[in-house]
C-alpha cells in the first residue's frame, strides 16, 4: 500500500455563510480539527448473564470545528467575540472634554501618539506638559503637583488636543452570533507539498475561550464551533464539508 502519511501546513479562510464576498484569510493558524461527534444507542443482552450488546445504534449528533489563529487582527476578534469594528483614521482631536484626576493615568477617547495642549475646560488657562501633566502610554496622566483644578462633580475638568493614529476599535460581545464558511487550503508537507482542500459548508460561529493578553508566549486565540448541516446541497453531497487531495504517485 502507498504511504499517505500527512503534515499539514497552509490557510484558513473564512466568509460569512451565503455572503455575495470572496473569502478572508485569517492569517496564521496553529491548529484547525474537525471533530465528528456521535451518541450510540446500545441494547444490553439480557438472554447471558455474562452481558455484552445485543445490537447498536450509532447517530451522528455534530461536528465540532476548532481552531486557534495567532494575528490578533480585529477582524478575528470581530468573528469570535461577536463584535462590531470600526476605523478610525489618523488625525487630530482638538480640545477633547476630559475627566481628569491628579495621580492617575486618564484615557483619551482614542489611542494619542502625543498631546499638543492642555487647557482648562473654561479655556482661559493653558497648562504646562511635565509639569501640569504628562503624555504616557496613549493618554494622559496628571502629577500630584499639578496645578490642574479636580472636577467638579464629574464634569469635564480639563480640554486635550492630541494627535492619533490610525486605530481599529473592537466592540466586543455586541453582535448576534453568525454563520460562516469556511475553506482550508494547505499542503501535505509529508507527500512532497500535495495540495489539500476542506471545504466546511456551514459553521456556527463559536466564541473565543481566551484573549490572553499578557504571558511569556505568543498570543493564540483559541476558537470553537460547530459545523451545520446545509440543507441547500444536493443527494450525494455531504452537507457538513469535503476533502479535496491530490494523489500521491
Amino acid at each position: 500500500m502507498k504511504d499517505h502519511s500527512y503534515l499539514g501546513s497552509g490557510k484558513l479562510l473564512i466568509r460569512e455563510y451565503g455572503a455575495a464576498a470572496a473569502f478572508e484569510e485569517v492569517g496564521n493558524c496553529s491548529a484547525l480539527t474537525f471533530s465528528p461527534q456521535e451518541e450510540k444507542k446500545n441494547l444490553v443482552d439480557h438472554t447471558n448473564p455474562g452481558g455484552g450488546n445485543r445490537n447498536e445504534v450509532a447517530r451522528l449528533t455534530g461536528v465540532e470545528a476548532a481552531y486557534t489563529f495567532h494575528d490578533f487582527a480585529a477582524e478575528n476578534f470581530a468573528r469570535t467575540l461577536r463584535s462590531s469594528v470600526t476605523a478610525v483614521a489618523a488625525g487630530t482631536v482638538t480640545d477633547e472634554e476630559v475627566v481628569a484626576y491628579k495621580g492617575g493615568f486618564t484615557p483619551l477617547s482614542k489611542v494619542a501618539t502625543g498631546i499638543t495642549a492642555v487647557k482648562a475646560a473654561g479655556g482661559a488657562t493653558t497648562y504646562s506638559p511635565g509639569t501640569d501633566y504628562e503624555f504616557r502610554d496613549g493618554g494622559i496622566f496628571i502629577p500630584a503637583g499639578s496645578t490642574i483644578t479636580a472636577p467638579l462633580s464629574g464634569a469635564a475638568n480639563i480640554k486635550v488636543t492630541y494627535a492619533n493614529a490610525a486605530q481599529k476599535v473592537v466592540e466586543a460581545l455586541t453582535q448576534s452570533a453568525k454563520q460562516y464558511e469556511m475553506l482550508f487550503v494547505g499542503l501535505n508537507e509529508a507527500q512532497s507539498g500535495k495540495r489539500v482542500r476542506v471545504h466546511a459548508h456551514k459553521v456556527s460561529g463559536g466564541l473565543l475561550a481566551s484573549m490572553g493578553l499578557i504571558g511569556e508566549e505568543y498570543g493564540a486565540g483559541e476558537v470553537t464551533g460547530g459545523l451545520m448541516a446545509d440543507t441547500t446541497k444536493g443527494t450525494g453531497l455531504s452537507q457538513y464539508f469535503t476533502v479535496t487531495m491530490e494523489d500521491v504517485a
